[in-house]
């Protein structure tokens, strides 16, 4: 996924673009809007990103960049052996304090909605849980296990970033410790 670092050029526009989606959303994104917040011309953001979809899609690949280089910081406070991966996942989406979950918060409902025409656009992010998900198998986490910590913590997410429901701090302590249990030991 991290084979390509963008330029401060393009991580100008990227943050025009994501202002742009927060103030005014997806609709309100255009090339003309995006090249004003980021003080360019429209040929000088075009040279970077030819079109709409093109912006979108390095914000989704920026939002997963962020999002694997914190997943992979924290890895490494993990020790090796089963379940490592799925409680550095835990951590991560679990954990309020995170620099990245106000932000992906803040451009998730918009992003997801221009990506509905071209799911192909969400490719950074099946990535980067697929290779967790991988992680988790080698770590020696059962393949219905590593399924069930997947989609609690997805579905904790999407409540969060929808803004459907949000799980006060006692009970997401509780499923955090029912969660461990679950990668820790032989129960279900």
């Amino acid at each position: 996924m991290k084979n390509t670092q963008l330029t401060d050029t393009q991580e100008q526009i990227l943050d025009a673009a994501e202002a742009v989606v927060i103030e005014r959303g997806v609709r309100d994104m255009t090339l003309e809007t995006v090249a004003a917040r980021a003080g360019l011309s429209k040929g000088g953001l075009l040279y970077h990103f030819p079109s709409k979809d093109a912006i979108v899609q390095g914000m989704v690949f920026r939002i997963a960049s962020i999002l694997e280089d914190s997943f992979t910081s924290e890895l490494v406070n993990e020790p090796i052996g089963r379940g490592r991966h799925a409680r550095t996942l835990l951590r991560l989406m679990l954990d309020n304090e995170s620099s990245l979950f106000p932000r992906l918060q803040r451009v998730a409902a918009p992003l997801l909605a221009a990506m509905a025409g071209n799911s192909q656009l969400l490719d950074p992010m099946r990535q980067f849980f697929q290779d967790v998900r991988q992680g988790m198998l080698d770590d020696g986490l059962s393949a219905d296990r590593s399924w069930l910590v997947l989609a609690a913590l997805d579905g904790i997410k999407f409540w969060r970033i929808f803004q459907l429901h949000e799980p006060n701090p006692v009970d997401l302590a509780k499923l955090r410790i029912l969660l461990t249990q679950i990668i820790d030991e032989d129960i279900l």
